[in-house]
């Protein structure tokens, strides 16, 4: 993360030289199983270290058996394109097995529940820093009467902590170095200025447009922002090139120019833009562009 020049959340406990996780959706149901969360996001995932999620925040998958007969269920982790879907601005974890359950089965009496822990070790190469990610976590039952088994995924949000200090290329073919740019403490009308590198691990030129994913209509906004941030009122406060070219393997610098607004009522405001980087071809990424107004932008 890089700074700008100059819910309370149940069971969640927020570790601050750790991760950081957020539920973001309810219950996922299927005839007589229900799973919670349905949705999570985790951010903060260092590289080279392991987490544990529910001892270091308290959360852990519930599975629900609302049957009347003992329930076994198989626990795996997958890439969206084996199984399930993703959000923009995400890509495809490399590697599933980066993520796995501390036990790959769990049972559940009749009319009861059984709980699974999650745990993510991403590998120790700063390449994998500035990083957004997708995993599914597959919950699927021994087959009952019919043959049935009664399966659900769950998606996880992964966010590798966001650093401007690396000095490889990021992984994938688009690639964002830092991943979360800050600005705090603005007053009203101050102007700062910072940048993005956007890489091309691509073979080929692309073309990149920049865009807020929140003009979207059908974006759910929850599913992006950061405990504590509401969406920027006007896109018009970060002014950016709007197209990019970058040549195969190249790289180039992604200008971002935040104007504080004037006037009172903004004091101890906490903005989040997501910045949409899409490629002419293939996936799309996004930075985190976050502004905190000082309390004075209050005063009249």
């Amino acid at each position: 993360m890089i700074n700008g020049k100059a819910r309370k959340m149940p069971v969640l406990a927020w570790l601050p030289f750790l991760i950081v996780v957020f539920a973001l959706a309810g219950r996922l149901e299927a005839a007589g199983l229900k799973v919670a969360p349905a949705r999570f996001i985790v951010h903060d995932v260092k590289p080279g270290q392991y987490h544990n999620l529910y001892k270091e925040t308290g959360l852990r998958l519930a599975i629900f058996n609302e049957n009347d007969t003992t329930g076994t269920w198989r626990l795996s982790t997958h890439r969206p394109s084996e199984r399930g879907r993703w959000e923009t601005g995400y890509a495809e974890i490399p590697d599933p097995r980066w993520c796995g359950f501390e036990q790959n089965e769990t049972t559940a009496g009749p009319h009861s529940a059984a709980y699974a822990h999650l745990w993510i070790r991403i590998p120790a190469d700063p390449k994998y820093y500035n990083q957004h990610w997708i995993v599914t976590l597959g919950i699927e039952g021994q087959p009952g009467l019919g043959g049935i088994a009664l399966a659900v995924d769950v998606r996880v949000q992964i966010e590798t902590k966001s650093s401007g200090d690396v000095k490889v290329r990021p992984a994938g073919l688009l690639g964002l170095n830092p991943s979360t740019i800050r600005f705090d403490s603005l007053a009203p009308g101050e102007r700062r200025t910072a940048s993005v590198v956007l890489y091309n691990n691509d073979t080929t030129t692309h073309t990149y447009d920049t865009s807020s994913l929140f003009i979207a209509a059908d974006t759910d906004r929850k599913t992006y922002l950061i405990h504590g941030y509401e969406a920027i009122p006007d896109g018009r406060w970060i002014a950016r090139p709007d197209r990019l070219r970058v040549g195969p393997g190249g790289s180039a610098e992604l200008p971002l120019v935040v104007q504080a607004p004037h006037g009172p009522g903004h004091g101890g405001k906490k903005w989040e833009e997501i910045l949409l980087v899409r490629p002419d071809q293939g996936l799309a990424g996004f930075v985190r562009v976050q502004i905190g107004m000082s309390e004075q932008s209050n005063l009249k």
